[in-house]
């Protein structure tokens, strides 16, 4: 029963991540202060909400030659995040068979589990900050991704618990 209840916490936070890494994780309404009516006319397409997902905003920087930039985020945001999922899918199927080794990988990949949303915030935070009045509007991935890291270091930590109870109670 244990079990399933950590398979389907598992599939829960994969399916949030998954929807995260493609739905808009915030949108931008760009604004000029007094200058917005002459913007709009004179660049209407620069002057549109644009929305970002994870995803397009890794695509754009790596576009824009913002390449490590890109990097950092990809491996912080998604790379590592489906790294753990897997690892925490595995060792819930196939209790001790995974080494001890990737059970302490799991462990340190938990540990920058919040970095993803501490970018996230960042980002918003730095964009919120601009000038003319532009406004920041957090998206339904943003949630997704918050939920989805939370929920997948509180299934690692019950996984890792019942882990170490169930090897005492078999050493005794």
């Amino acid at each position: 029963m244990k079990r399933k209840v950590s398979l389907i916490l598992i599939g829960i936070s994969c399916f949030l991540f998954g929807s995260a890494s493609i739905i808009p994780i915030f949108s931008v309404e760009p604004a000029a202060g007094e200058w917005t009516s002459l913007a709009e006319l004179l660049s209407p397409s620069d002057m549109k909400k644009v929305n970002f997902s994870l995803l397009e905003g890794v695509k754009t920087l790596w576009n824009e030659e913002e390449k490590i930039l890109a990097s950092i985020i990809a491996i912080f945001s998604l790379i590592l995040p489906v790294i753990k999922l897997s690892v925490l899918w595995a060792e819930t199927l196939f209790f001790g068979v995974l080494s001890e080794k990737w059970m302490g990988f799991l462990q340190i990949i938990s540990r920058y589990a919040m970095l993803e949303v501490f970018l996230v915030a960042m980002t918003v935070l730095l964009l919120k900050e601009m000038p003319g009045g532009s406004r920041i509007t957090l998206e339904a991935g943003f949630y997704a991704f918050g939920a989805s890291v939370i929920l997948s270091l509180l299934t690692a930590q019950w996984v890792e618990r019942k882990n170490k109870n169930l090897e005492e109670r078999l050493r005794a």
